[in-house]
C-alpha cells in the first residue's frame, strides 16, 4: 500500500465521531436519524464521510447529542483539508511523466526545484514557477495548436517546447526583478544609437549599461543563459497588459558579434512589429512572419555596421590581415569582432580566420 493509499485510509472524518458518540451512549443509526429528521441512507454516507457536514446538520447534532457546533464545523473543515492535501498529492504523482521532459539538473541548479530525487515536490514547485494549476494548462499555454490569451504562439513543432518554455517564463521572472520607466517609444528608438556605439566601444560593463539604458526607455532587457536542447538567440513579446516590451537574449554562440545582432534585431521588432506577437529568433518549428523577420534583419545591421559596404565584400574571398581589417573596422566604427563575423557570413573571409578578434560574451 502506497503512502498516499495509507493515508487516505487513516482519514477521520466527522462521521466517526458521530458513529463513536452514538455507540457510546447506545443508539442505533436508525434511531439518530430519526431524532435528526433525516433520511437512513443519507446519514449513513455521513458517517461513511461520503457527504459532507452542513452548517446546518452541525446544529441539529449539537442539540441531540449535545457535540457543540464548532466542534462539528472543525471537525468537518479538518477531514476536507486532509483529503484535499491527499487528493493533490495524487494529483502531482499523475503528472511526474510530464515533470520528466524538463531539464531536472538545469532546474535544480536554477533554483526553480529543490534538491533531492525526481518527487511530487518538484511537480508543484513547476507549476509554481509557470503559474499554473496543472500540466493540462502548461500545455493549453505553451503547446496547444489553439493559441493561448497568455502566450500567442505555439512551441509544439520545436526541438524541445519544455526547455524552451523554461528559458522564456526565466525571461519573465527576470523582467520583474527590474525597475522600469514608463515605455518611450521614441526615446528607445534614439537610444539605439547609444546602443550602437557600445557595440563599437565594448566596455567592460556593456551587458549592465546596456540594461539600464534599456529600462530607462521602458524596456526590460535581460540575459538567460541557454537551457540544453532549447536553440534560442533571443525573443521579444509584451508584458502587463502589453505595457511593458521584454527584450530576452540568450548567450548561445557566446560571442559579442551574435549578441548585438539578436539586440538590434529584437530592438526592431519592438519598434516595428506591433504589441500582439511573439518573436523567437534562431528557433526551428515557430511560425513566423518572414517580412517581419527579415527587416528587423535589415534593421540589426543597419545600426550593427552603420555606413559599411558589406555587399561590395560579398563572395569575394580575400586573404585579411589582422591589422587590415582592424583599421577598416575603426574607420566605420565597428568592433573588429563584428565586422570579422559579418565579413565571415557573406564569404569574404574564411570562417576559421581572425576569431580571436571576436570578444566572448558570458552571461
Amino acid at each position: 500500500m502506497t503512502t498516499r493509499a495509507i493515508g487516505k485510509a487513516l482519514l477521520t472524518c466527522p462521521g466517526d465521531t458521530i458513529q463513536e458518540t452514538i455507540d457510546t451512549i447506545g443508539m442505533t443509526q436508525r434511531e439518530l436519524a430519526e431524532r435528526l429528521g433525516y433520511p437512513v441512507n443519507k446519514l449513513n454516507h455521513l458517517i461513511q464521510g461520503e457527504a459532507s457536514l452542513t452548517p446546518e446538520m452541525a446544529i441539529k447534532l449539537e442539540h441531540v447529542l449535545g457535540i457543540p457546533v464548532r466542534t462539528w464545523l472543525e471537525l468537518e473543515r479538518m477531514y476536507q483539508e486532509d483529503k484535499l492535501a491527499i487528493d493533490e498529492q495524487e494529483r502531482l504523482a499523475g503528472q511526474l511523466d510530464w515533470f520528466s521532459q524538463f531539464p531536472f539538473s538545469a532546474l535544480k541548479k536554477l533554483g526553480i526545484i529543490s534538491k533531492g530525487r525526481k518527487n511530487i515536490d518538484h511537480v508543484e514547485d513547476l507549476l509554481s514557477f509557470f503559474q499554473v494549476a496543472s500540466k493540462e494548462e502548461w500545455e493549453r499555454i505553451y503547446v496547444d495548436e489553439k493559441i493561448s490569451v497568455a502566450f500567442k504562439i505555439s512551441l509544439a513543432h520545436t526541438q524541445n517546447p519544455y526547455s524552451l518554455s523554461v528559458w522564456l517564463r526565466l525571461g519573465e521572472k527576470q523582467a520583474e526583478e527590474l525597475e522600469l520607466s514608463p515605455f518611450d517609444e521614441k526615446r528607445f528608438k534614439a537610444c539605439l544609437e547609444d546602443a550602437r556605439e557600445m557595440s563599437y566601444r565594448q566596455p567592460d560593463d556593456y551587458l549592465q549599461a546596456l540594461q539600464a539604458l534599456c529600462a530607462s526607455c521602458g524596456v526590460a532587457l535581460v540575459y538567460t543563459p541557454l537551457l540544453p536542447n532549447a536553440p534560442v538567440n533571443g525573443a521579444t513579446r509584451w508584458l502587463k497588459k502589453r505595457t511593458q516590451p521584454l527584450l530576452q537574449l540568450s548567450d548561445r554562440y557566446k560571442t559579442a558579434d551574435h549578441f548585438w545582432f539578436a539586440y538590434f534585431h529584437e530592438a526592431a521588432h519592438i519598434l516595428k512589429h506591433g504589441k500582439t506577437e511573439i518573436f523567437l529568433d534562431g528557433v526551428k518549428g515557430v511560425e513566423q512572419d518572414e517580412e517581419k523577420e527579415a527587416e528587423a534583419n535589415r534593421i540589426a545591421l543597419k545600426y550593427l555596421l552603420g555606413d559599411f559596404p558589406l555587399k561590395k565584400y560579398a563572395n569575394k574571398a580575400r586573404l585579411w590581415s589582422e591589422a587590415e581589417l582592424v583599421d577598416l573596422a575603426k574607420e566605420y566604427k565597428i568592433h573588429p569582432g563584428i565586422l570579422t563575423a559579418q565579413l565571415q557570413r557573406v564569404g569574404s573571409l574564411p570562417n576559421k580566420n581572425l576569431n580571436g578578434l571576436k570578444v566572448r560574451v558570458v552571461f
